[in-house]
């Protein structure tokens, strides 16, 4: 696969320094980064900084005779494959949106005809300006994606609305710009993610250790591919790009309730969060210690993925998951069977491999003909082997 390229722009605000993480967090993805900054940008970074973070030599002057062309503004806009300003004040911004063009951020940006995405960093005042907020609509309606800055301590001594997005935050939205492809164009994919949360009492609930890594590295790769990915998630840290309609619940009854609603239009369903299996009747005050024990009387809760299997499929393409300590094959193929599924994932959790809380699984894609053991593989790339089997089965004709 082709490496792709990435161009970032820094202008001149205080955010800057946060450029150099959103650097190396595409440098350790494997994209090839390439910087063009500011003269004022270069009075909080130097240029020295970012060629060792890039690997690659810095653009701040339209007409350095250490530019590789004369027209360095044109060949770097045709090599990058999306263009990012981070930050961007409102300076930058006034100068695109008016096509004003009189350094190499500005130059380079009006020379570039793919996507651009817009970090802005600026006093709250500046920020909420007319002029401001006529410009970003400008931009905004010729294509250009703005990742709305976050609220929190201001240089200037404010707290309020300003302060530039961060770096995690704009990596994660610009890769649905680097990977999105119209592969599932047109489809509805619902996926559920992470564990729920049976509450005993106010302060008390019984759960499960599944972070969610998996669900949400397979929602991301249904929106790179172009469909509208709905995302049902428990309680996580995990977060999503802003292209992925996410749903947070706590219960199981709460998963329940918001998969029947959106399986209705759905083409495709991928159950991996772990539902409880049991709940309890949930007391309205604190339980008080006494004793040496305290019995639950436990009720076992919905069975999602059954209901959806037998009584709700009307068509769709229907994804399990199955966690098992033994007899994994054995177990995950009977369950294929009795809930009607169209492929399950087998996790097989053990000293050597715990499925929960890591970045990286060793599963078994099991179909009604097919059994596929990976090796220990990182869950954003088992995200993309699963999208693809899906892809492959909506190919494939149904046989009559």
């Amino acid at each position: 696969m082709k490496t792709k390229n990435v161009l970032i722009g820094i202008t001149g605000g205080i955010a800057a320094y946060k450029s150099c993480h959103l650097i190396r967090y595409f440098k350790k993805s494997g994209y090839d980064v390439k910087v063009i900054i500011t003269k004022n940008g270069l009075q909080f970074i130097t240029e020295t900084t970012l060629r060792t973070l890039s690997g690659n030599a810095v653009y701040s002057d339209t007409f350095s005779t250490g530019n590789e062309w004369s027209t360095e503004h044109i060949s770097i806009t045709d090599w990058a494959d999306v263009f990012i300003i981070a930050p961007a004040t409102a300076n930058i911004i006034g100068k695109y949106a008016n096509g004003i063009a009189d350094d190499a951020l500005s130059t380079s940006l009006l020379a570039y005809n793919k996507q651009v995405i817009i970090a802005p960093a600026m006093n709250d005042k500046m920020y909420n300006n007319p002029a401001v907020q006529r410009n970003i609509s400008s931009l905004q309606g010729q294509g250009v994606f703005f990742i709305e800055p976050g609220y929190g301590d201001l240089a200037c001594g404010y707290k309020a609305a300003g302060r530039m997005a961060e770096p995690e935050e704009i990596f994660r939205e610009s890769l649905y710009f680097l990977n999105r492809t119209e592969k599932l164009e047109g489809r509805k994919i619902l996926i559920s993610a992470a564990r729920t949360a049976e509450f005993i009492d106010p302060v008390r609930y019984i759960s499960n250790c599944s972070s969610g890594k998996t669900g949400f590295r397979l929602a991301e790769a249904s929106s790179f591919r172009g469909a509208e990915t709905v995302l049902v998630s428990g309680p996580t840290d995990e977060k999503c790009n802003n292209f992925i309609k996410r749903i947070d619940v706590v219960s199981s009854e709460d998963m329940y309730r918001e998969i029947i609603r959106e399986s209705k239009d759905s083409d495709c369903i991928i159950m991996s969060a772990a539902v409880a299996d049991y709940t309890v009747k949930k007391s309205d005050r604190k339980i008080k210690k006494s004793g040496d024990e305290l019995k639950l009387d436990l009720i076992k809760t919905k069975d999602i993925l059954k209901e959806l299997g037998l009584n709700k499929k009307k068509g769709q393409i229907l994804v399990g998951f199955a966690l098992e300590t033994e007899k994994g094959i054995a177990n995950a193929k009977k369950k294929l069977a009795e809930k009607n599924l169209d492929m399950i994932i087998l996790n097989e959790t053990s000293k050597d491999n715990p499925a929960f809380g890591t970045d990286s699984n060793r599963i078994t894609i099991i179909t009604k003909n097919s059994i596929e053991e990976l090796p220990l593989t990182d869950k954003t790339v088992i995200a993309d082997i699963i999208l693809e089997k899906i892809t492959a089965l909506f190919n494939t004709p149904k046989k009559k």
